[in-house]
């Protein structure tokens, strides 16, 4: 990234994909970005031990009831159809669910609604990041959710444009070159590197562009400048927050 003043911890930006974890990290001495696919979110966090700055793409603090505030705002402010990208987050009591019936029946017992199949496949995902951050609070202090939709949508308003979510689908060609064309001012020719090293069986190209807006949302925060949804910190059962930054 480009900025006179750089941040001074490594930032590291991750999103689930095929083969695990895809993550980026920016070295705070060199500005570097190197990336790698990580099996488990602890092996993340072994990658980029703290003070480094970690901010993932999945739902980290799980409310009780089912309703977090910050699902509710990045939906107001993404408009449609981005807004259907923020999926309705299962309780903890559904995430060792073995089948999405089973799950449905969990959350539905909770909160009296089920969840989406899009949420039920990242159930395991989102067991992996709780399971990690609950067991390591120092971890869980430098462990934020972002929205790269939200992300996407702050970088255009920064470039002059439109305060909402992209229209284009993120895994439509259209989509991909809105996405990166939004990147591409930010982080230059590593951006592109990524993209031709990554192994598709594995990584998906939206995967890649995800993790790199996600880590441009970590420069924001590890810089004081990234948006919080909501403004207060709510806490879920566990003491973790239910707060997405961009």
């Amino acid at each position: 990234m480009r900025d006179d003043a750089g941040p001074t911890l490594d930032l590291i930006g991750v999103d689930g994909c095929r083969g695990g974890w895809y993550a980026v990290m920016q070295d705070a001495r060199t500005g570097a970005i190197s990336a790698r696919i990580c099996a488990s979110f602890a092996d993340v966090l072994a990658w980029a031990p703290a003070p480094a700055i970690v901010a993932v793409d999945m739902p980290i603090g799980l409310s009780s009831s089912g309703y977090r505030a910050c699902d509710a705002e990045a939906r107001k402010r993404l408009k449609w159809p981005r807004s259907a990208s923020v999926f309705q987050t299962p309780v903890r009591q559904a995430l060792d669910a073995e089948s999405y019936r089973q799950a449905c029946d969990l959350n539905r017992e909770a909160t009296g609604k089920g969840i989406s199949q899009q949420a039920f496949n990242i159930l395991p995902k989102i067991a992996d990041v709780d399971k990690a951050l609950q067991a390591s609070a120092r971890d869980a202090s430098r462990a934020f959710e972002v929205h790269p939709e939200l992300a996407f949508m702050q970088l255009r308003v920064e470039q002059g444009g439109e305060e909402r979510g992209l229209i284009e689908g993120k895994t439509t060609a259209d989509g991909h070159a809105r996405r990166k064309a939004l990147l591409d001012p930010v982080f230059g020719a590593a951006l592109q590197a990524a993209l031709d090293a990554r192994v598709s069986r594995h990584v998906q190209k939206d995967d890649v562009l995800d993790a790199f807006a996600v880590l441009w949302s970590a420069w924001r925060i590890a810089k004081g400048s990234a948006i919080t949804l909501p403004g207060e910190e709510p806490r879920d059962s566990a003491g973790l927050p239910m707060v997405i930054r961009y």
